[in-house]
């Protein structure tokens, strides 16, 4: 039985408009993190910052678009408002869709920049996701232009003049995602064992661990990607939740990664004996993920164990018993 198109365009706003509070708040302990690690380091990542407050700014874009087009439908449509919200093409969708596609388009493109600098700046690596991310652009480009140029009377968004390159857009975006993801997911957790061999570190569970490498290989990103080509494909106008939400979650996972990341430079991290149940634990040293965008790893290690092996993934601090 299909969903009545006003009540899912009202729970998919709501739904986004949730998504984009908690968007927010990451975004401010993001630039919070950044204004930390500028003062104790003088350093910032812009290549992650730019892209990052970008992202945010077209997720805003989308967000307050999608309450105009919901009001406008609601209070000022003289159609009425199944009318408004079925229409291929109007102007709040023409805004929305604008911030939800540079959204899509910024953040795939940072994952595949993380890619590249995870696995040592190798262009080889980044081949097949450059080729899947040029696709993602046209069909992108194509879909929005083909809905443009229907028939202002056009009510149905799985009109088979735009049905193949929207899918086309969903699918190549969810393959540069997914191959991206799977590369720095991999190269995260073979730098972790490789360390937890060699007995540098103990701890945290493999849950927290796991937990950690979802957050940076962007895995929340690409899951919403698959689920939003599902739904479509399946003609489901509940394709409007994880569509209105694409913005919103490339924003929180860029804010994630930047927490994560750029939050190990911090002066005053907290030692492990403060919170025993988060964060690594060992005897004579502490290891931290880092974040490489800058291109800079800083490395205070004296005395570093002989089977230690070489990693630009890691800093290793001593700190006194």
């Amino acid at each position: 039985m299909p969903v009545d198109e006003t009540a899912a365009v009202l729970f998919a706003t709501l739904v986004t408009t949730l998504a984009y509070g908690i968007a927010v708040c990451l975004f401010v302990q993001s630039i919070v993190t950044i204004l930390r690690k500028r003062w104790s380091t003088g350093q910032v990542s812009w290549v992650l910052v730019v892209p990052s407050t970008l992202i945010f700014l077209f997720a805003s874009v989308n967000v307050l678009a999608l309450w105009v087009n919901f009001y406008w439908a609601i209070l000022v449509s003289p159609e009425g408002a199944h009318y408004w919200l079925a229409l291929v093409a109007n102007p709040c969708k023409t805004a929305y869709q604008t911030g939800q596609e540079g959204a899509i388009m910024l953040a795939d493109i940072l994952i595949v920049y993380r890619a590249y600098i995870l696995w040592g700046g190798s262009l080889y690596v980044i081949i097949v996701p450059c080729i899947t991310f040029l696709a993602t652009f046209v069909s992108g480009v194509m879909f929005v232009h083909l809905e443009h140029t229907l028939p202002p009377s056009t009510t149905s968004i799985f009109d088979g003049a735009i049905t193949a390159w929207t899918i086309s857009f969903l699918l190549c975006s969810f393959a540069t995602t997914l191959y991206c993801t799977g590369l720095i997911a991999y190269k995260l957790w073979i730098t972790d064992k490789r360390v937890r061999v060699n007995g540098v570190l103990s701890g945290p569970s493999v849950g927290h661990r796991v937990m950690i490498i979802l957050i940076e290989s962007a895995a929340i990103y690409s899951t919403m990607h698959l689920l939003y080509a599902i739904l479509y494909l399946v003609k489901s106008n509940i394709e409007t939740t994880p569509s209105y939400l694409e913005a919103s979650v490339a924003s929180i996972t860029c804010s994630m990664i930047i927490t994560r990341c750029e939050g190990v430079f911090r002066g005053d991290t907290t030692s492990p004996r403060s919170f025993p149940n988060f964060g690594p634990r060992v005897e004579r040293w502490q290891s931290h993920v880092v974040s490489v965008e800058s291109g800079i790893v800083e490395r205070e290690s004296v005395r570093k164990p002989e089977n230690m092996p070489r990693d630009e993934l890691y800093v290793m601090k001593e700190f006194s018993q």
